[in-house]
């Protein structure tokens, strides 16, 4: 009995965050806390009033959905949040939203060594740009899985202070 082994061939690479975004998250999740510790709270204060009405029960509803559904974003972009290079799509995973870019469509890939940013151009029906946020030590390794997927994609860099004229002409 034969098997056919299927690997993924995808490649991951983690988003990596600035410590003001993680701050940003954090302090999302705790008032998600608070917010719902302080509609508990209410609610079961409402409940000790007597709890007769239809509108007091649907807010109290939606504030403990509102609450629930952005700790489960904020959690999921916290914990899920990569770059997948696959066989015809680059996806950026920000928890439970993606966002897929064809491949085919990939034009030019550019490095600013001065800021240590990495930029991908796309044509096609929507010519786009994007900036892939991973740490730049990865940027050698992502460029090279992303050539060898789509060679038709240009690469070039800028030194910091080609970066710096381009600044000083605008």
């Amino acid at each position: 009995m034969s098997y056919n082994i299927c690997m993924n061939e995808n490649k991951r690479y983690p988003f990596s965050f600035t410590p003001l975004m993680l701050a940003l998250f954090w302090t999302g999740l705790i008032l998600c806390l608070a917010g719902f510790a302080l509609t508990a709270w209410r609610f079961v204060v409402f409940l000790n009033e007597g709890g007769l009405s239809p509108y007091g029960w649907a807010q109290y509803a939606l504030l403990f959905f509102a609450c629930l559904v952005l700790a489960v974003l904020l959690v999921s972009m916290l914990v899920r949040s990569q770059y997948v290079i696959g066989e015809k799509h680059i996806v950026l995973q920000l928890g439970i939203v993606r966002v897929r870019y064809p491949l085919k469509d990939l034009r030019h890939i550019h490095l600013f060594r001065g800021s240590q940013k990495l930029a991908l151009y796309f044509e096609g029906e929507k010519p786009s740009y994007a900036a892939v946020v991973i740490k730049s030590s990865l940027f050698d390794e992502f460029v090279q899985e992303l050539l060898s997927r789509c060679p038709s994609a240009e690469f070039s860099f800028s030194t910091p202070e080609e970066e710096n004229e381009e600044k000083k002409k605008k």
